[in-house]
């Protein structure tokens, strides 16, 4: 995977993957580890294949979930600060076309206009109860 796909690291502790817009990988990648409440794979499918029709099985119990984000950039330039127990550990820019799932505090800093889809976990807990802010 490269330079394409970044895994960013702190110690032992996997902080964000950044995926490049000029990744590019035969069938289906994963390229978030198993452990990750959210899995993102990246498709490289021909034309005419075809998934099958299905539906994701319900969790039984889910406890202690840690919260994680995707940011996927449609146009525009971010830069990313990516935060280490309460400190900042490295700066990426995201350019048009890259993504990243994050597992660790961070910051944005839209260095142009930019388009950015966000996904995160729910159900939404309240502006009180979702975020704490460092410094």
């Amino acid at each position: 995977m490269g330079e394409k796909v970044e895994k960013i690291y702190a110690n032992e502790e996997l902080l964000a993957v950044v995926v490049r817009h000029d990744f590019d990988a035969p069938s289906l990648s994963f390229v978030t580890p198993d452990s990750f409440p959210f899995q993102l794979g990246v498709h490289f499918s021909k034309a005419g294949t075809h998934v099958k029709p299905h539906r994701h099985i319900p969790f039984k119990e889910l406890k202690n979930l840690a919260p994680q984000e995707f940011f996927y950039l449609e146009k525009g330039k971010v830069e990313v600060g990516i935060y280490h127990k309460n400190s900042l550990f490295k700066k990426i820019v995201m350019d048009k076309g890259d993504m990243i799932v994050l597992n660790c505090a961070h910051e944005l800093v839209f260095l142009e206009d930019s388009k950015l889809a966000e996904l995160k976990q729910g159900p939404y807990r309240g502006k009180d109860a979702e975020k704490e802010y460092i410094s």
